[in-house]
């Protein structure tokens, strides 16, 4: 093993990382036979290349090399922000489909789309034209490719390699198949189109952008500024309207679906029933509140509502519906207070709960109907770890499969009978390895051994595992943390950085590979601490319902006892403590920094939100309501009601010129205010970058500011 050595900024950023080789989107082919998945390169790891593993032997091989078939290409900006919203940043093939028989491979690549035949190892292009042909898929029989281009909704017939269009009517604000952005950024619903499953039919949606406002927003580049005019739905303003149709395949007229009277509504997602015979639809109010799942007879567009929930607060939106053969369906809620399992008969009548307790399911990963077993993720002891689970249909005692404390994830086959164990662990980066169903290794994917030829071999005799704990907050609800600590003398202090995010539906306390960003942090002599507040993700509605229209404020008070802690430990230089944080958690950077200046001597905060209206009504209408309706609790809970605690020189500001979701009039409104206050701060703008920085030079450079800034500021 190689001398430890102390990580840089630019070992973080070296060619192909730390952490091991990266396996995306791993997958059992249907028939069980493959594993399919993208891999970087050695010597460029964002550009993704299809590799494919025999389940019977191990042996790996490249299928597609994205550059043997399209060189660089410029994408268009609508793929340019499809990309944005699913936080893609590689390049090459960056998603992949198996049709059902197990024959056939679809791709997007260059604009175009190709479909690579197993049978004679070559890949086909489907299209091949000027325009980017967006969002495609082979139809669930095999027959079709489907594909949306210019906002109307295609597809090309296999067999006889024609072309047909189904949609009309797409105009500058109308557009068929596609998702909107809230629907993208907010909703995780990526799709505008649904295959039946006999390939017979399509419903689409049909968005009406117009009610939305138009802002115009400089997008400043290295190569020029701008002017963008983007529709963003600011919270409290209009969204666009959807309406739902269904068409054949074969082409012909479409039957438009009754939604109901209520226009002002989300369609968070469509299903087809087994036999493509019924569409479901589930529709979510706009307060969030109620949500209604319709069963559609697809030949009318008749609707009847088939369930119904409803909340005080807000609803998640979780798995959704899972139908079955024999006509019932599985559907995740949390109507209990934890998300579970719950098997319905196709009245919406239930049949039984599969899972119950206190612990969450984070999702359904495979079902198998002929033995009636069930698998799925999630916790059961700890939401510090996750793992994978196998249950009757019936419901019982789960059964855990997965082995080793840390943190797993599950990719199944079809049947059911092979599947993809990723994991990781404080002490392993990410490994992936394929399984039979009772849990029998059959060979690595990625073993990724912390072996001397790792490239985080040099570091590892340094490595700092975290330490794990609670702590109370102040009614008494127990708060989970984790703690890294340098190596150090006895009765020697050093400056703490708290890493925050603090924020709904995320959890940053769990028991996985932690990265190299803070392992830098400590190797240059900072304790580093997270703690999951109030608010956040994987613990049940009881411990998200504080966070209700007062954002800003009981998840700073949980942050501030974190820092309390932290301070009072013999190790930490309590006068030094510092804190970070991106989006949301850029937004608490700067609520600490205002509302406990006592805590806190330094915070950087990237990319923030400064006033909820400035943000999008998905998002902040569920947390915070409409502000309208509650115009004081959006004051309290936007920044500038604290700024008159905002210390001079405590701030740094990070924002990109560019970003399209928390948009940088955020950043502009903040630096007014300080301005009028007088509060002296630093700032760093970069021309281009959206809110996930793209260009490595660019993360680099932010890096060093961060680690210059509390160098200055906390030693």
């Amino acid at each position: 093993m190689p001398p430890a050595r102390q990580l840089t900024i630019d070992d973080l950023h070296a060619e192909g990382g730390l952490d091991g080789p990266a396996l995306r989107q791993p997958r059992v082919s249907p028939d069980g036979r493959l594993v399919t998945l993208l891999r970087g390169r050695e010597d460029d790891a964002s550009q993704l290349d299809l590799w494919a593993y025999d389940t019977a032997t191990g042996d790996a091989s490249m299928l597609v090399s994205s550059t043997d078939l399209v060189g660089d290409v410029d994408l268009s900006e609508e793929e340019k922000n499809r990309r944005e919203r699913q936080r893609i940043y590689a390049s090459g093939i960056v998603s992949y489909q198996w049709d059902a028989k197990g024959a056939q491979i679809l791709f997007p690549l260059g604009g175009d789309i190709f479909l690579y035949q197993l049978a004679d190892g070559r890949a086909v292009k489907v299209t091949d034209t000027g325009t980017f042909e967006t969002d495609p898929k082979i139809s669930p029989a095999g027959r079709y490719v489907s594909f949306i281009r210019n906002d109307e909704l295609f597809v090309y017939d296999l067999a006889t390699g024609t072309e047909q269009q189904l949609s009309s009517g797409a105009t500058g604000t109308i557009r068929n198949g596609v998702s909107e952005f809230v629907a993208q950024e907010e909703l995780d619903r990526d799709t505008g189109y649904w295959w039946s499953p006999d390939d017979r039919l399509i419903a689409y949606t049909q968005i009406d952008e117009s009610p939305v406002d138009i802002v115009e927003r400089l997008d400043f580049g290295p190569d020029g500024t701008r002017t963008i005019s983007q529709r963003y739905p600011f919270a409290g303003t209009d969204n666009v309207t959807i309406r739902l149709g269904v068409v054949p395949a074969a082409g012909g007229e479409t039957v438009w679906v009754d939604l109901g009277t209520e226009q002002d509504i989300y369609l968070a997602d469509a299903t087809w029933a087994a036999d493509g015979g019924q569409l479901y639809v589930t529709l979510l109010s706009r307060d969030q509140k109620t949500l209604r799942v319709l069963a559609v007879a697809p030949e009318t567009g008749a609707s009847s509502t088939l369930m119904e929930e409803t909340r005080e607060t807000w609803i998640n939106l979780r798995g959704g519906m899972r139908p079955l053969k024999d006509g019932s369906f599985l559907w995740e809620s949390e109507r209990d207070g934890f998300n579970h399992i719950y098997h319905h008969a196709a009245d919406g009548s239930l049949i039984a709960r599969v899972t119950r307790g206190d612990w969450v399911v984070s999702g359904i990963d495979c079902v198998d109907e002929a033995s009636g077993a069930l698998y799925f993720t999630g916790w059961t002891e700890t939401p510090l770890e996750r793992h994978v689970y196998r249950v009757s249909l019936s419901g019982g005692a789960p059964v855990q499969v997965s082995e080793g404390e840390g943190w797993h994830g599950a990719s199944f086959a079809g049947s059911c009978d092979v599947w993809i164990n990723t994991f990781s662990a404080p002490d392993q980066p990410s490994q992936a390895r394929v399984r039979k169903a009772d849990g029998e290794h059959l060979f690595w994917l990625k073993e990724n051994r912390l072996d001397a030829d790792h490239p985080y071999a040099p570091f590892i005799a340094s490595h700092v595992a975290p330490e794990f704990g609670t702590i109370e907050a102040d009614d008494g609800t127990p708060l989970h943390y984790q703690v890294m600590k340098p190596d150090l003398a006895p009765g020697q202090k050093v400056p703490a950085i708290i890493r925050v995010y603090g924020g709904p539906h995320a959890q940053t306390v769990q028991k996985d590979w932690t990265g190299a960003y803070d392992q830098m942090l400590v190797d240059k002599g900072y304790v580093v601490f997270r703690l999951d507040n109030r608010g956040a993700w994987n613990r049940g509605t009881a411990f998200e319902n504080p966070l209700y229209r007062a954002m800003g404020s009981v998840e700073v008070a949980d942050q501030a006892a974190g820092a309390r802690w932290l301070a009072a430990q013999t190790y930490v230089d309590a006068g030094n403590i510092g804190v970070f944080g991106w989006s949301y958690g850029g937004y608490m950077t700067l609520h600490m920094l205002a509302q406990n200046p006592e805590l806190y001597k330094a915070g950087v905060s990237g990319a923030p939100v400064t006033d909820w209206r400035t943000y999008d009504t998905a998002y902040t209408e569920r947390y915070m309501g409409d502000p309208r309706e509650v115009a004081d609790a959006y004051d309290r809970s936007a920044v500038f009601a604290h700024l008159g605690g905002m210390k001079d020189d405590s701030l740094l500001l990070i924002h990109g010129m560019a970003d399209d979701n928390v948009i940088f009039q955020n950043s502009v409104d903040l630096m007014a205010a300080l301005h009028e206050r007088d509060v002296a701060f630093e700032m760093m703008t970069y021309p281009g970058e959206k809110h996930g920085f793209r260009k490595r030079e660019n993360k680099r450079h932010m890096d060093r500011l961060v680690v210059d800034f509390f160098e200055r500021r906390l030693k």
